[in-house]
């Protein structure tokens, strides 16, 4: 079986419109490994500069997974203390049909 190779983004240095909704590849310190979409939550207040990204999970069992923390204002990625290792592909998630009535 052949693996497929997808383009990355560097989390480090991107904004917040170019990781939301991106799959991610988590590895927790655990050693957990976990693959989703990252989900943005916007800054609540204009002044508050801070994005926050979970999981998004439909089933809500890990979506309230907090992964990372963006301040484009300031120019700084943290990652959760929880998180070991984050890799951000540029595939996105695909948009479903579930109870499309007909």
């Amino acid at each position: 079986m052949m693996g497929s190779v997808q383009a990355t983004i560097d989390w480090r240095t991107a904004t917040p419109e170019e990781l939301d909704g991106h799959r991610c590849i988590i590895t927790a310190v655990d050693g957990t490994i976990i693959d989703g979409y990252l989900k943005a939550i916007p800054p609540f207040t204009p002044e508050y500069q801070l994005t926050r990204f979970v999981l998004h999970d439909r089933d809500l069992c890990l979506g309230q997974l907090r992964i990372l923390s963006l301040n484009p204002k300031h120019g700084t990625a943290i990652l959760q203390p929880h998180i070991r290792s984050l890799t951000v592909t540029r595939q996105t998630k695909q948009p479903t049909n579930e109870r499309n009535p007909q």
